[in-house]
Order: structure tokens, then sequence, then C-alpha cells
């Protein structure tokens, strides 16, 4: 296998090897523990490292061998970026709900990205049907692709994939917003299980696929570019997928097990005549939750969701989510570690600082992280914990 190492193609080849390894290590922890969310991360780290591939063996002289290895680099499928719109929001819907498995229903999204592929396996077999052997002269690369072989390389393919990537983006940023609401509701560890992850994979993906529609407009508005000119977009792309491979593999709480996301279902508001026959006794709820909450200490459990203070109430999140709503004017997450708050308080004012760290008495109140910690004690009390512990010795 002919490969010249050179500056242009030496600097793709370890992006390439990343994306590759990642994946394939992706895809067999999705396989063993059944998680299908590491199998898209897997293919979107695949698809970026087969799209470097392409400028990494162009370099590396598979253009100029006239054989075998120039045709292959008109015929495979390298450029797939209408592919990366629909994984990116099935890998999205796959990390926010647990029980995500493809259905009938999400045959839609992969007509565009299947039609694509039937074009790239079409314009082979035609070619090579009805064609071969190519006329050996320049326009064919001597001898080494037919009349169908770019058939693809042109601005309308690049329009049509951007346009259908800023759809899935749009539609995969509207979901991420009703999931941050959906966190807050249901969850009071809810920065453990957040949106960092989520938020930077789609700032990186989308800069990715920016940076090479900002080097495509640069080539269709000037006739100076080059390949190495554009090359640079590749290297950019190769620092992405250093940066997906890490930071993908390792982002997975152990929690997200617990997450069940809808987009529809929990972004869109109920009816107003649905809402007022599913109207709860709040009065009465919030006086029975206010009771738990002060004999049962339930907020020292980390991991309490909404789902299971509701069993222990013996009612449903729905319920509980509307009588905490609007009973107490905090969404779940706030109001659960208001609570964790005011043991922490308790606990300073017993001056147990003294005896153990203010991270040690935050985990004994019911928080897993100091980030939440932090936040939630600031926005109870207008202080840091340091600040409140501070004017604690001074008064």
């Amino acid at each position: 296998m002919p490969f010249d190492f050179n500056i242009y193609s030496s600097l793709l080849l370890p992006a390439f090897i990343q994306g590759s390894l990642f994946a394939l290590l992706l895809f067999y922890r999705g396989w063993k523990l059944e998680r299908l969310s590491d199998q898209l991360l897997g293919w979107l780290l695949l698809l970026n490292a087969i799209k470097i591939a392409y400028w990494m063996l162009g370099f590396a002289g598979w253009y100029d061998t006239h054989d075998g290895f120039t045709s292959f680099m008109f015929y495979f499928p390298f450029n797939n970026v209408v592919w990366m719109g629909p994984l990116l929001y099935f890998y999205f819907l796959s990390l926010t709900n647990a029980g995500f498995r493809f259905q009938k229903k999400d045959i839609k999204h992969l007509i565009l990205p299947a039609g694509w592929l039937l074009v790239m396996l079409l314009k082979f077999v035609i070619d090579f049907s009805f064609s071969y052997p190519f006329p050996v002269m320049e326009v064919t690369q001597y001898g080494t692709k037919g009349p169908l072989a770019d058939l693809e390389k042109n601005t309308w393919f690049d329009l049509l994939a951007l346009i259908s990537f800023a759809y899935y983006l749009f539609i995969t940023l509207k979901a991420f917003r009703a999931y941050q609401l959906y966190v807050r509701q249901n969850f009071s560890f809810a920065e453990e299980i957040k949106f960092d992850w989520l938020r930077d994979l789609l700032y990186t993906i989308s800069a990715g696929v920016l940076l090479f529609f900002l080097f495509e407009l640069v080539a269709v508005l000037s006739d100076s570019t080059t390949y190495k000119f554009q090359w640079y977009a590749y290297l950019g792309l190769g620092i992405i997928i250093y940066y997906l491979s890490i930071a993908g593999y390792f982002s997975y709480p152990r929690t997200l097990g617990k997450l069940h996301f809808e987009p529809l279902k929990d972004a869109i508001p109920r009816p107003e005549t649905e809402e007022k026959q599913a109207k709860p006794d709040t009065d009465k709820w919030k006086q029975q939750l206010l009771i738990c909450m002060e004999k049962d200490k339930p907020y020292l459990e980390p991991e309490l969701s909404l789902n299971d203070l509701a069993k222990r109430l013996g009612t449903n999140t729905s319920v509980l989510s509307k009588v905490i709503n609007d009973g107490t004017g905090r969404n779940f997450n706030d109001f659960i570690n208001s609570y964790r708050v005011q043991e922490v308080i308790q606990k300073l004012k017993e001056g147990e600082q003294k005896t153990q760290t203010l991270l040690g008495i935050a985990y004994d109140c019911g928080f897993n992280s100091k980030a939440t910690f932090n936040r939630s004690f600031k926005k109870v009390t207008e202080k840091t914990p340091k600040e409140f512990i501070e004017g604690l010795t001074t008064s």
C-alpha cells in the first residue's frame, strides 16, 4: 500500500488513527454494555476520521498511483457531512433517554443520507459496468475514473448537506433547551447529568462543519485556493477529533441510566383543559410533602429524583412537580437543594467544620458535587460557604 510520508499526510495520520481507534473502542463498549449512545458516537468519530482520510491519502500520493488506489479516491464515500446531522440528533436522544431505541418513525431521518449513499453506489456500478475500462487520458485521471466519478463533488451537493446539518442542529438545540428544564424539574443532582458534554459536543461538531463551509466558501469566491490551503481545514478537523474521542469516551456519568427524556413530551406544555383535569389539591399535597421533608429527610439521598420522591409520597411525578412548582415557586432541583443547604447551615452552626472538611459536610447533607453545593449555597444564602463561616466566627 503506497503512502508518501510528508508533512501534510503525516500530520493528518495521527488524527485518523485516533478517531478510528476510539470509534472501535466505543463500538466494543456499546456492544458489551448494550449502550446505543456509545455506538452512535463511534459512528460520528469514524465518519470524521474517514473525512480526514480523504485529504490524508491524497497527500500520501494515492491520486498519483493511477491504479486501484486512485479509483478508490473517486468512488469511496469520503464526504459524509449529510450523515452528521441525523447521527448527532440520535446521539443526543440516546444519551438523554436510557430507553431510546430506533423505531419506524425514525426512518424519515435516514432518507437523505441513504439517498446520498445510493448515489455513491450507483455511480460506481454504472461507471464500472458501462464505461470500464476507462480511456487513458488526463480527464479520466489516466484510466482510473469514469464519467460519473465527480457526480457529488459540486456546490449543490455540499449545500444540501449543509442545510441538512443546520436543520438537525436546530432541532437538537431546541431539544437541548427542553432537556435543561427536564433535568432541573426531575433531579436533585442536576450538575452531574447537566449539559456540559452535550453542549460542548454541539459546539464542537458545529465548529467542524462551519470550518469546512468557510473554506468551501473561500474556494468558490476565489480561484487562487489550493489543496494545501484546504488542508488546514482537515488539520482543524483532526484537532476536533482528538477532543471528541477523549472527552466523549470518558464523559458518561453512571447516573445517565436514570434519564428518560423525550423532546416532544417534555418540551410541549399540555393543553389547558388537560391541566385543569389533572390539577391536584396543591395545599393538601404541599402539606404532605413538607411533612415528609422534615420527618424523613429524603434530601439526604444524593441521587434523589422526582420519581423517587413521588413514589415515597404515593403519587405521580406530574402531580408532585406541579405541587413543588406552584406551591413553593421553585423547580425540583432548587427545592431539594435548599433543604440540603439548610442542613449544611445547621451543621456549620454546630461547629462541625472544626472536625471535618466543608465538602465532607456537604456530602453528608446530600450533595454529591462541589459545584452544585457552591451554586446552591450562594443561591440560598447570597454568600459563599467561606463568607458564611467567617460571618459565624465574627458574630
